[in-house]
């Protein structure tokens, strides 16, 4: 059945025709206009931000805090902590990154953990002692075959080889003053006959100087390690944290005071202290503003420059972050099904690319599993990096244990656990290293330098910025009560009790020029002065101003609000948005090109089509169509 007939006159008289057209003309450019705004980038305000939750931004915070300052903990993983994690295999609890503990000397946490956990909670380890002995690998084969000896209690002195390396550690302290800071690796070859063929080199890539320092021999500068040495300032006594995990402690201690002001997965990308408040930015496009900013992330990822700081930081510390080293480096952590070493056996260096390994019910001797930690930088690191997946790193790992006990881990291997740090996007490292130039014969380190504040808004923490105990975690410790102390200090002190808190509002956002906003004044405390800055240069000191844009832009408002006892800044950025007007002239040639179209001649034909609307899916349409010669 045919569909029915619609007729459509669009003869129009000529006294409606013009009207007609200008009521089209109107609504069109209605609905071509841009629409107003009311989507403002989102913000915070604080006295503090804090780029970074690992141990030195964490004891920044709670520095800050115990002195009454506003914080804000920016990190950009899920989790705190940093480079201290642990998790369990079987019973045994294994340490992802930080393990280490230090004895009392200039290390406020050994007290601390003792007062709070007892006297028998830190257990010494690394002791060199016959019941703390080294086993050693020599001669691997890569195929699971090797000769070990024993350090203290078994025959590794008649090893000329590991002789020269037992020597070689009390020589590292002798250059200090060495016009030339050459690698350790060229000092290993040209005066001790060691290069990288030698049948020992693989012991200072797994044990002394090179993996202590997380890092190779080939990376390490000769002089910048000796000087490192000598100045550091922790005690020599090593120790394991029995009773619970190592950020556990540090959390009951210290950290869950201000875990509550840290935002997760906020990755900082922009630190800008060009404007009116230092503002750190995050991947969400959340502004951070604030009166200061601590940065405190690993030297790797200042390195690969994932914070553009604006403006740039000064070359000097542009120079440290370049010269002072990251290196590669991962914690493997296996279970067996029994233990395959013998009771006395606390370390284990290993001719192969597993490194050095130790076992931690050392220090928790109450568990039942059998775990071997193992310790893979530098040079190692970048070998089991080079393997496919975690499974092929876990199969060599047991190539080298196989040589180190006759070839009986591989069938009592049940599970292992491979942590990469350096695979780590927000890591991107094991820790700081002394590499060449590290440390000049005169003037500051490099890490002395990459600590220097930045004016009194930019501030840097961190373990690589301690300059007596680098890579550890009391370093790291210290370094953010350093940075905060520095706030504190350059700030004198947090805001007064009642001074203002600033806050305003725009009744308009977004509009055509010439665009007039009233703003409101919502600031707390009853401030007495108000100094506004519109963006555009225009500024005034009334309470309420309203202000007309002029030019076409994005504008970040600000609002410095004073009483008797002090001031303070709020900063909406982006908040007014003043189009081009390029879409106006647009519309203002389609509109008097509607009248100049029905100004000229018509003629009519008779067409048909489909007229298409939400309640008819299409009836037949027929009509005349004016149209123009």
């Amino acid at each position: 059945m045919d569909a029915p007939t619609v007729g459509i006159s669009l003869h129009r008289c000529p006294g409606q025709s013009l009207q007609r057209t200008l009521a089209i003309g109107i609504l069109l450019a209605l609905a071509l206009l841009p629409a107003p705004s009311g989507a403002v980038d989102p913000s915070t305000d604080h006295d503090v931000v804090i780029v970074g939750a690992g141990a030195a931004g964490l004891y920044a915070a709670y520095t800050l805090d115990n002195l009454g300052y506003s914080i804000l903990i920016l990190e950009a993983t899920p989790w705190h902590g940093g480079r201290i994690w642990s998790m369990k295999l079987g019973d045994v609890r294994v340490e992802n990154g930080a393990e280490e503990l230090y004895g009392t000397t200039n290390n406020f946490v050994f007290n601390d953990i003792k007062a709070a956990y007892g006297d028998g909670a830190q257990i010494g380890i690394f002791q060199e002692s016959p019941t703390q002995d080294t086993l050693i690998v020599m001669d691997a084969d890569g195929l699971g075959g090797g000769s070990p000896c024993w350090a203290e209690t078994g025959n590794c002195d008649a090893d000329a080889d590991i002789v020269d390396y037992w020597d070689f550690y009390y020589d590292i302290g002798n250059h200090d003053n060495d016009p030339t800071d050459p690698l350790v690796s060229e000092y290993l070859n040209t005066a001790w006959g060691v290069p990288s063929t030698s049948r020992g080199y693989h012991l200072y890539e797994a044990g002394t100087p090179a993996s202590e320092y997380g890092t190779s021999v080939e990376h390490l500068g000769l002089r910048s390690l000796s000087r490192e040495w000598n100045i550091w300032s922790l005690s020599e006594d090593v120790y394991g944290l029995g009773p619970t995990g190592y950020l556990d402690a540090l959390d009951f201690l210290y950290f869950n005071q201000v875990t509550p002001y840290v935002t997760y997965n906020s990755p900082v990308t922009i630190v800008d202290t060009s404007g009116v408040k230092p503002v750190a930015i995050d991947g969400n496009g959340v502004y951070h503003y604030a009166d200061a900013i601590i940065v405190t992330v690993s030297v790797g990822v200042l390195k690969a420059e994932i914070i553009d700081f604006i403006p740039d930081l000064p070359a000097a510390k542009l120079g440290a972050i370049s010269t002072i080293g990251m290196g590669n480096g991962m914690k493997i952590s296996l279970r067996f099904t029994s233990q395959l070493w013998d009771d006395k056996m606390m370390t284990l260096l290993l001719d192969g690319p597993l490194g050095e390994c130790w076992p931690p019910k050392v220090y928790q001797p109450s568990v039942d599993d059998h775990v071997l930690t193992c310790f893979t930088m530098g040079k190692n690191a970048e070998v089991m990096e080079a393997l496919p997946d975690d499974t092929a790193r876990l199969n060599r790992a047991l190539v080298d244990l196989d040589a180190a006990f006759g070839g009986t881990a591989s069938p009592a291997f049940v599970e292992g656990f491979v942590m990469d740090w350096t695979a780590s996007p927000y890591t991107l490292g094991s820790y700081s290293y002394p590499a060449p130039g590290t440390r000049p014969v005169s003037g500051p380190s490099m890490r002395q330098v990459l600590a220097q504040p930045v004016g009194s808004q930019l501030y840097f923490a961190g373990e690589a910025t301690h300059n007596t105990a680098p890579s550890t975690v009391p370093g790291a410790l210290q370094s953010g009560e350093r940075a905060g102390g520095e706030v504190d200090t350059d700030h004198g002190g947090p805001p007064a009790p009642g001074t203002p808190t600033a806050d305003f509002s725009a009744l308009v956002t977004s509009g055509n020029p010439p665009l007039d906003v009233s703003f409101s004044d919502l600031s707390t405390q009853f401030p007495t002065g108000w100094s506004w800055d519109f963006g555009d240069t225009g500024t005034s000191g009334d309470q309420h101003p309203t202000h007309q844009y002029t030019t076409p832009g994005t504008y970040t408002v600000s609002l410095i609000a004073t009483n008797a006892n002090g001031p303070h800044t709020r900063v909406l950025p982006n908040l007014i948005i003043v189009p081009e007007p390029s879409r106006i002239v647009l519309l203002g040639s389609g509109f008097f090109g509607l009248l100049w179209l029905q100004a000229r001649p018509r003629s009519t034909r008779t067409w048909a089509g489909r007229l298409h609307t939400a309640q008819d899916s299409g009836r037949a349409v027929a009509g005349t169509l004016s149209t123009q010669k």
